[in-house]
């Protein structure tokens, strides 16, 4: 029974690790709706390459350009849409000091991808100003039960400094030790009939 317990507690701590060691992170708003983010990193790079798709047969609800009365929409609103600020002018009169200025190529944005590129020209990426040290990129809407993959690169000049892959919504570490002391409870039961 002890050894249960450790492979609990091991299970549980080994995916709070992997979740912090993460530059890719997500964050579930209300709905079904969850916003991407690039947590800081000491890596230094100048451009970003952002895939998201939808798994299987779903699609991302409620698609939207991203802007609200010409004003990029901050995370966590109920639309699917990428962060607009991104490359949004800094030095815009009605909205000044919102955007970052970057020159973004190829974004899509539909139902079955939201995807960009690019950077600031001439300038490395620092998430360390932006709150929580986290820089937003894109917020989802999914269908209850339906999950996404979403792919980051980032690049320093011409070289690949850093790709991830990440799957959202997926269990939090919470639902793990939950399974794991329903299991528990399970094999102690069958221990007491035996």
């Amino acid at each position: 029974m002890k050894s249960i317990f450790a492979l609990v507690a091991l299970a549980c701590a080994f995916t709070v690790s992997a979740a912090n060691a993460a530059v890719m992170t997500y964050e579930k708003n209300a709905n079904n709706t969850y916003s991407l983010y690039l947590d800081g990193q000491s890596t230094a790079f100048n451009g970003v390459s952002f895939v998201a798709k939808p798994d299987g047969s779903a699609q991302f609800q409620t698609v939207n350009t991203g802007l609200a009365a010409g004003v990029p929409r901050p995370a966590g609103a109920l639309f699917t849409y990428r962060n607009r600020a991104l490359d949004f002018d800094p030095a815009d009169p009605d909205n000044p000091g919102i955007g970052k200025g970057w020159t973004v190529l190829s974004p899509i944005n539909t139902a079955a991808e939201i995807s960009f590129s690019g950077g600031p020209l001439g300038q490395s990426i620092s998430t360390a100003a932006e709150p929580n040290g986290r820089l937003f990129l894109a917020n989802f809407n999914l269908t209850p039960g339906t999950t996404a993959t979403a792919q980051l690169t980032l690049v320093n000049g011409v070289d690949t400094v850093f790709t991830q892959s990440l799957q959202f919504p997926v269990p939090e570490p919470a639902t793990f030790a939950l399974a794991g002391m329903g299991l528990i409870g399970l094999v102690a039961a069958a221990r007491r009939k035996a």
